[in-house]
């Protein structure tokens, strides 16, 4: 994705799968320049990429209109999944900053199908004068086509002037460039050889480099590997040499990137592995929730009431998922539910997966568990003021 004013557009190759194939660079200060999906073969960011989009992908969308909601939960158009279908936006969103879909819409102007455009395959613009957006959009093989901004879906992860979306991996560039190398300087250790924990005399004088590598390059071959049984003459001496602590100390501490990985999405740190202290689960999903979850639910849900939302009828995340328990909780909650007078019997037994019943749809009160109206005819036979409900 690039964004500019009034320039034309500038075709690239799409390199990789669609939420893939437009990385922020890890070896640039420049936001808009991409690498490869080779960003993703860090553990971290794989992690945190995987938690967060899981979660924006696995939860429903509610809105009151049966067609858009098809759209965003079932099938989005006639090849894609909605799970894939969000997954791979968030992903995209995470990744690169912003993600895009083009809205399409019959003669009725009814919103017929949500398709997912590669990031690669867009082009941002914006007019000087009037400040308004179009956006460009160039499939393979094929003509550039300038698109309404009300025909695309725009999702923006952080944004620092209102269009363009900035990724967290903008901010993590010297962190990651820190683990790179720790991680090459572990690797490395372990990777040589005999792991440089001895020293080899010839005893033997007027070594040349080539032969003294050729000697050190025999023995490795002959004798690297777990266990092995160590065979010298008595030209060799081999004297074996203490294990650098201070590497091991590295390893040890490696989770300090981890802990700014997941600062920067905003991630509590048991979602990336790490010990974190709360509560209990349910505890650690409603601060999940809050502290990071709420925001990127309100960068999708925003861009869907800016261009699908009519009237009143908002978007929202059903949430509920993330406050089930184990059965016994779960029962009891019910029941707490149904005794305040909050609950119908139907609605009680649906939280703990049972069927609806006849007459289970009227609340009930809390002294004699017998319908509200039942009540309401006693008393006004009796000359009692109604009950409000």
């Amino acid at each position: 994705m690039s964004f500019i004013k009034d320039t034309p557009p500038e075709t690239r190759d799409d390199n990789s799968e669609p939420f893939l194939d437009a990385l922020v660079s890890m070896t640039s200060n420049d936001s808009g320049v991409y690498v490869g999906a080779s960003a993703l073969r860090n553990s971290d960011i794989f992690t945190a990429v995987r938690v967060i989009a899981s979660d924006i992908a696995s939860n429903p969308i509610t809105y009151n209109d049966d067609r858009i909601s098809k759209l965003l939960n079932k099938s989005p158009n006639a090849n894609t999944t909605a799970w894939a279908f969000k997954f791979s936006l968030a992903a995209t969103m995470l990744l690169n900053g912003n993600a895009f879909a083009l809205i399409s819409r019959n003669n009725s102007n009814q919103v017929t199908e949500l398709r997912q455009i590669p990031n690669s395959q867009m082009v941002v613009s914006q007019d000087d004068t009037t400040g308004k957006l179009t956006y460009t959009y160039t499939p393979p093989q094929g003509r550039s086509k300038r698109l309404a901004a009300s025909d695309v879906l725009h999702f923006k992860c952080y944004t620092a002037d209102g269009y363009t979306g900035i990724s967290p991996l903008y901010a993590l560039k010297d962190e990651l460039d820190m683990q790179k190398t720790g991680n090459k300087l572990v690797k490395d250790f372990y990777k040589s050889g005999v792991n440089g924990s001895g020293w080899l005399r010839i005893n033997k004088a007027g070594l040349s480099a080539d032969a003294a590598a050729a000697i050190r390059d025999g023995w490795e071959n002959a004798n690297a590997g777990t266990l092995r049984t160590l065979v010298t003459d008595d030209t060799m001496d081999y004297q074996a040499l203490p294990v650098n602590t201070d590497v091991l100390k590295l390893v040890n501490s490696s989770d300090w990137t981890s802990r700014q990985v997941a600062k920067a999405f905003g991630l509590p740190l048991e979602r990336l592995g790490l010990e974190a202290a709360h509560s209990n689960s349910i505890q650690g999903n409603l601060l999940y929730l809050q502290n990071t979850l709420t925001q990127y639910f309100a960068s999708f849900t925003s861009e869907l009431n800016f261009k699908l939302g009519t009237g009143s009828n908002v978007f929202a995340f059903d949430t509920s998922a993330f406050f089930t328990a184990d059965p016994t909780t779960m029962q009891d909650n019910a029941i707490k539910g149904l005794q305040a007078g909050l609950l119908t019997v139907n609605e009680a037994r649906d939280k703990v997966g049972l069927p609806p019943v006849a007459g289970g749809d009227t609340i009930m009160t809390t002294n004699t568990y017998a319908p509200l109206t039942q009540l309401e005819t006693t008393n006004s036979q009796n000359g009692s003021e109604p009950l409000e409900q």
